[in-house]
């Protein structure tokens, strides 16, 4: 793509098939992600401190780790409601906020919780009544959801991400997952764009619903062992196409 923009497609068939996160107990090089046997296709994941994922994991039906649930900002703590694309067992994929119940038990929630930028004061985490318990096949957590229902729907502020280092009007590499009007699944990677920029981007490839994930030094993405953006940082979670047995 001439915007710097590149693009995997797969089907839902292919998705359900070949498409998985995965996690390693210590960061990795792309490269290292990308010559690891079987794997066609892979991009980085949702974000992390260290070797520690701070976004949901969860692979082959096991959670492996949780998205943020509150936040500092203040010297206060806020709950927070954050995105996640996953597959249930029947290989429907979504991308909605998610958010543990008093059990523990993940459950997706129809909305954000209402926060506004630089909100003073942290709001009540939602009742589990107003969640649906899921169970994923797979999963992955980032942040913030781009488009809803064929729409921009940055919910930046909603997420807390003010106050973090993921801004709204920088130019940098990106990195994103779609769901096609056609029922595809796109994983996408930017070399520079602005964060409220990708909305537009997204929808041009034909996308209703997506989320961001990792993106500044963390974007990457390889195709067939080679580096179609690749900026040398190790990370600890990708999502892997894998190559048919």
């Amino acid at each position: 793509m001439e915007d710097g923009g590149h693009a995997v497609t797969l089907s839902m068939a292919d998705v359900r098939k070949f498409l998985t996160p995965c996690l390693n107990s210590t960061s990795l090089p792309m490269v290292e992600w990308a010559n690891q046997a079987g794997i066609t296709a892979v991009v980085n994941g949702g974000y992390f401190y260290s070797n520690t994922p701070l976004s949901l994991v969860v692979v082959n039906g096991e959670r492996l780790a949780d998205n943020v649930a509150a936040v500092t900002r203040n010297n206060q703590s806020f709950p927070v409601l954050r995105s996640a694309v996953w597959a249930s067992a029947e290989g429907e994929v979504k991308i909605g906020w998610v958010g543990l119940d008093d059990a523990g038990s993940l459950r997706e929630f129809s909305q954000p919780m209402p926060y506004q930028e630089n909100q003073a004061e942290p709001l009540k985490p939602p009742e589990d009544i107003l969640g649906t318990t899921i169970n994923p096949d797979w999963a992955i957590g980032g942040g913030p959801r781009l488009l809803k229902g064929g729409l921009a729907a940055i919910s930046y502020d909603e997420e807390i991400f003010w106050g973090s280092g993921v801004v709204l009007d920088d130019v940098r590499p990106r990195t994103a997952i779609c769901i096609t009007r056609e029922d595809t699944l796109v994983l996408y990677v930017n070399e520079g764009i602005r964060l409220d920029a990708m909305p537009q981007k997204l929808l041009g490839l034909g996308c209703v619903e997506a989320m961001n994930l990792d993106g500044g030094g963390s974007s990457a993405m390889y195709v067939e062992g080679r580096a179609i953006l690749d900026q040398q940082r190790a990370v600890p979670v990708v999502f892997a196409v894998r190559a048919p047995q």
